[in-house]
């Protein structure tokens, strides 16, 4: 009996191995870690191979962005908004990259990738535009009229842990970043593995953008192994995923009083402690 041969699609050219390469060392993760493969869903074929981070490297991760949080929240949001402002003009500009990588990685058609890449370029301009507006002081009633008065201060939670899905690997990946970073927060993140190259082309961006090594950080792994880690660290939790996963994070962050975003699969579909 004859059997079919498969033929599988090539690579965008922009994906060479060297590329590839040059994003997964952005995770923190130690020389010698353990490496996983991934596919490209449409053919099968290995697509990155990547360092997976341990509870060790994901505590690590934290103390390095607890020191470079303290200078960033120092830095006028002024210049906050200019590295937000030029991130939007890098993702415009390199488009087709992202694109490549979320077609490789999440197999969704162009023009539905398109969509996150126009979703983080308007995401970006808004918070660089009106995050001055949001964190500014505001003065409220105090508890005697006119002989009291109460000024809304706000102040950065320290280090946001964000955990993103596969499905939106561009938009989900970057978005909660960005509003946490333009508050003066460091982001420790992990990104779905099958879709991590798209999250670590974000912080590449950003960080030729501008912002300081150290503020934004990703790590790689399961939620059974690091999952523990990060939410161990963090002074606040935000988290994409299964309505499962979400009820637990949700008695960890009571637990260690924090708060916590969680968008949860079902019908709880937010919830914000």
């Amino acid at each position: 009996m004859a059997t079919a041969q498969v033929t599988h699609a090539p690579l965008p050219a922009s994906l060479t191995p060297a590329r590839i390469e040059r994003l997964a060392a952005r995770v923190s993760a130690a020389p010698d870690a353990v490496r996983v493969t991934t596919t490209a869903p449409y053919t099968g074929a290995p697509l990155a191979d990547l360092p997976v981070s341990t509870p060790s490297d994901v505590e690590d991760a934290f103390a390095r962005a607890r020191i470079a949080q303290r200078n960033w929240a120092a830095t006028p949001l002024s210049e906050r908004k200019k590295v937000l402002l030029r991130f939007h003009d890098l993702v415009l500009a390199r488009q087709d990259e992202a694109l490549d990588l979320m077609q490789a990685e999440n197999g969704k058609t162009r023009r539905d990738a398109f969509l996150e890449v126009v979703d983080i370029a308007i995401v970006s301009r808004y918070y660089a535009r009106n995050g001055a507006r949001y964190l500014a002081p505001k003065r409220r009633r105090g508890a005697i009229p006119l002989l009291t008065h109460t000024t809304e201060l706000r102040h950065p939670k320290g280090v946001v842990a964000v955990i993103s899905p596969w499905n939106y690997p561009l938009s989900m990946a970057a978005s909660d970043a960005i509003a946490a970073l333009m508050a003066g927060n460091a982001v420790v993140q992990k990104p779905d593995t099958q879709t991590a190259l798209t999250a670590l082309w974000s912080l590449e961006l950003m960080r030729e953008a501008g912002l300081p090594s150290g503020v934004w950080q990703m790590v790689i792994g399961r939620g059974s192994s690091i999952g523990g880690a990060l939410m161990d660290n963090a002074d606040y939790m935000m988290f994409t995923g299964s309505t499962a996963s979400g009820r637990k994070i949700a008695r960890d962050a009571g637990e260690r009083l924090i708060g916590a975003s969680l968008e949860l699969g079902g019908k709880n579909a937010m919830l914000v402690l």
